[in-house]
């Protein structure tokens, strides 16, 4: 009887040795960079680079899925932080490592990236874990935040999935997948230690039955597609709802009714009973939103669609606005009263704003309206001189500037800002304002795929008078392994 409770007691010893082995290995531990200022401004929350106070956050280049992810050994495609200049330029000799693990590369999300609110970084990034068989994961997914001075770090969640929309917001982490909006709440961990199990932060759903939804980093609102289920499911109309991200204020925008008359039925009015598919959101400069969705309603057994339209979310059914009845495959929204540039079919990229005539171009030749042939993906719209630049949508060489303005005289004749190969399947290129300059970041694919920053509006030269970018991370001297 002895020896059968001493080898109980040895068991429970070993099992709480391994434990505290395991727990050893995902502590999360880093030295901490100091500096950082939560209380700073936080500017292009969303992509790879993110501006607080005098300090820049970014992700330092591209690696591959397949880099080593074990924690502290990352360096490339690692968060590191650099301090800035007095002229907005990155000061390369600042330059550590603040979250030593790989931001994920999901290609799925073109605004993924990170966000920081306060003192914390966000951030998803791949878990390769192993199970019992020794078979590392290839599909889970972390989220995690970091403080920013990488003192501290947490694991919030884990979801076995890689290709999931992520949403950042100073409480909550939200994520779409599988018709779901779902959520990990954070706002009831501990903020002073490291923490490698989730432990304080709550899982749920949002909203289930989403058909599609828009979002932005910063807004409270969420709108979405709801399917009907149940009773109603037969029926051939769905609805276009709203919630705020705490899951509060969840109201239904528009539904069967929404454009039928007094009295009118839906079965006899079926061509003003609508399908909805929300396309994009626009954030006006008065704090109001723009939404952009296609309606299409139902011919038997089957739908026909109704064109492209934008509405204010705050006056959903008086402010609709058709903004063309072609197919649109791309939408690059430029608010209410501009419209939107659209890629109609994927023949060319067409401005529509809906004031031309209220059918949307329909039988009209819609040449006039062309900005940009096919094949190119447009990254930053400057709406006040009515210009877009863009690039090639799969082999990026070059940054081209075109207005979109029908009323200007060199309407259409594009000029390149700068000729560099930039990486443009992944998130999007990031153009952020620090001080006069409007600097694009960018992983350059000539240089190992390392961030490259460009003021695009007066863009450094080389010797021969070309316009250049500048490297923009670690020391080139300086081995990165000695710069941790």
């Amino acid at each position: 009887m002895k020896k059968k409770v001493l080898c109980i007691v040895a068991t429970l010893v070993l099992a709480i040795l391994c434990v505290s082995l395991l727990a050893a290995c995902n502590n999360y531990k880093w030295k901490s960079i100091g500096g950082g200022d939560p209380s700073a401004k936080v500017e292009s929350n969303g992509g790879y680079v993110v501006k607080q106070g005098k300090y820049l956050y970014y992700i330092n280049g591209y690696d591959s899925e397949a880099a080593d992810n074990t924690w502290g050994k990352p360096v490339k495609q690692a968060i590191v932080r650099s301090e800035l200049k007095a002229d907005g330029s990155v000061d390369n000799s600042t330059t550590k490592v603040v979250v030593p693990k790989v931001v994920q590369y999901n290609t799925s999300d073109k605004d993924g990236g990170f966000a920081i609110f306060n003192d914390w970084i966000y951030y998803a990034t791949d878990n390769s874990d192993k199970d019992k068989n020794g078979v590392a994961s290839t599909t889970d997914t972390d989220f995690m935040r970091t403080k920013i001075d990488g003192s501290v770090t947490q694991l919030i969640g884990r979801i076995n999935v890689r290709t999931a929309r992520i949403l950042y917001t100073p409480t909550r982490i939200l994520y779409y997948n599988n018709n779901a909006i779902n959520y990990f709440d954070f706002s009831g961990m501990k903020n002073d230690r490291p923490v490698a199990s989730g432990s304080g932060a709550k899982q749920g759903t949002l909203v289930d039955n989403v058909a599609s939804c828009v979002w932005q980093m910063g807004h409270d609102f969420i709108y979405y597609v709801r399917t009907l289920t149940g009773a109603n499911a037969y029926k051939s109309y769905n609805e276009l709802c709203s919630i705020k991200v705490d899951g509060s204020e969840q109201k239904v925008i528009a539904t069967e009714d929404t454009f039928l008359g007094q009295n009118e039925k839906p079965e006899e009015h079926v061509l003003s009973v609508y399908q909805y598919t929300i396309s994009d959101m626009y954030i006006e400069s008065d704090g109001g939103v723009t939404l952009y969705y296609t309606l299409s309603h139902a011919t038997g057994e089957s739908t026909a669609s109704d064109g492209l339209f934008c509405s204010k979310a705050a006056d959903f059914k008086n402010t609709r606005k058709k903004l063309t009845s072609r197919s649109a495959s791309t939408i690059y929204p430029l608010g209410y009263e501009q419209g939107a540039i659209v890629d109609v079919s994927s023949n060319g990229l067409y401005w529509f704003d809906g004031a031309v005539d209220a059918d949307g171009f329909v039988g009209e030749d819609i040449s006039s309206r062309l900005v940009v042939e096919s094949s190119n993906t447009v990254w930053y719209i400057d709406s006040k001189n009515m210009e877009v630049y863009y690039s090639s949508s799969s082999s990026a060489s070059s940054l081209c500037k075109v207005s979109y303005d029908v009323k200007e005289e060199n309407r259409g004749n594009a000029t390149s800002v700068f000729e560099e190969s930039m990486k443009v399947d992944w998130l999007n290129l990031d153009f952020v304002v620090i001080g006069d300059k409007l600097n694009l970041f960018f992983f350059a694919t000539n240089d190992e795929n390392y961030m490259h920053v460009i003021n695009i509006l007066a863009p450094a030269v080389d010797e021969d008078g070309n316009p250049k970018s500048d490297y923009v991370g670690f020391e080139r001297e300086e081995d990165e392994e000695e710069a941790e």
